[in-house]
């Protein structure tokens, strides 16, 4: 198994290069990191195959739809916690599952096409899931800093800047013909980018029963509304950030976008939100080691000193992250592809959102 101390430089210099442009080529991703092109896919071969870095699309939460977030704490029968997160990992609006140590046994992040859809899963399904005693959901109201921007930063500022150029360039066929509906192509397009981010345009056509073109199209409409994010993910102990922290906290109401900017700031932060319900808001934070979890707090206070942290949860193990199933070395071992657009229950069959 792979880890911090036998990842080489040019493997995380690669993965860095992957998390700027996840669908760039093999030529620009090679010269970014100064290896051939030929180079950079078989290194990219071995550590996905081995499940240390992926590439795989997100749901984004964008402001101009009607997606929703929110953040479950679960309370269950402690003999039960394992079985309990890996059925909730099964669901596919349960986009990450971790276990916790805190105010919560199990933390759950539930994406939805819109709030009729997240109440149906949070009344009708993750309420009913056996051994769970209670729950507490936080709806995010906006999303200011989240998993897919967090990078290892190896990479000098040009290639960074080269990188950024190509990911730009990648959407520039948008095309203008009225709203992309989420129709059975499209909804098998991103399954497939679910389970390989760098899949081809000619994979994504024959998949979803299209062509290439038709999906470039789709694809780089997708990317460009904000509606799916493509992300390059890493296992966190294999790059030394093994300890994660999510912190609630509050801030006055009339402080809280510049507050959650400045958050989304510290390099530590993989995810920055404002909530309802109890505190408004929410980090998520990679560290190197347990300390760091107060000096964090420290660094915030000093920089924010008008925000009060108000609870803590230590991520004990991630059993799923947006979509991948992870052992306990932190590796993905699987894919539970996310669907936020179809209501899951029974009598009501998923609807065709409409993406702006």
């Amino acid at each position: 198994m792979l880890n911090s101390a036998n990842l080489s430089r040019d493997d995380r210099l690669l993965i860095d290069a992957l998390q700027v442009a996840p669908r760039g080529s093999w030529a620009a991703i090679g010269d970014a990191v100064g290896i051939t092109a030929v180079t950079a896919a078989k290194r990219w071969a071995r550590l996905s195959e081995r499940g240390v870095s992926w590439v795989t699309a997100a749901p984004g939460m964008a402001l101009r739809n009607a997606q929703c977030l929110a953040y479950v704490e679960i309370t269950c029968n402690p003999t039960h916690r394992f079985e309990v997160a890996d059925a909730i990992a099964q669901h596919r609006l349960a986009v990450t599952v971790e276990l916790t140590t805190g105010s919560a046994d199990i933390l759950v992040t539930v994406a939805a096409a819109d709030l009729t859809t997240m109440s149906h899963y949070l009344l009708e399904h993750l309420d009913q899931v056996e051994h769970v005693l209670s729950s507490r959901a936080r709806i995010a109201t906006r999303l200011y800093g989240e998993g897919s921007a967090w990078r290892v930063r190896e990479l000098a500022p040009p290639a960074v800047a080269a990188l950024e150029k190509v990911r730009v360039q990648q959407l520039a066929d948008v095309g203008a013909d009225g709203p992309l509906q989420m129709s059975d192509s499209v909804k098998a397009m991103l399954t497939q980018l679910a389970l390989d981010g760098r899949s081809s345009y000619a994979e994504l056509g024959e998949i979803s029963g299209t062509s290439a073109t038709t999906a470039r199209r789709h694809v780089s409409r997708l990317l460009e509304s904000g509606v799916v994010i493509l992300r390059t993910d890493v296992n966190a102990q294999a790059i030394g950030w093994p300890v994660q922290v999510y912190l609630w906290a509050n801030a006055p109401v009339d402080t809280l976008p510049e507050t959650a900017r400045a958050l989304s700031r510290f390099r530590q932060a993989r995810l920055t939100a404002t909530v309802t319900a109890g505190p408004s808001l929410a980090l998520c934070s990679w560290l190197q080691t347990v300390e760091e979890v107060h000096r964090l707090e420290l660094a915030i206070a000093a920089k924010l000193p008008h925000v009060e942290v108000v609870d803590r949860l230590i991520v004990l193990r991630t059993v799923k992250r947006m979509g991948r199933l992870l052992n306990e070395a932190g590796d993905a071992v699987g894919v539970v592809p996310i669907n936020l657009w179809d209501d899951l229950l029974p009598h009501e069959p998923g609807r065709q959102a409409a993406v702006a």
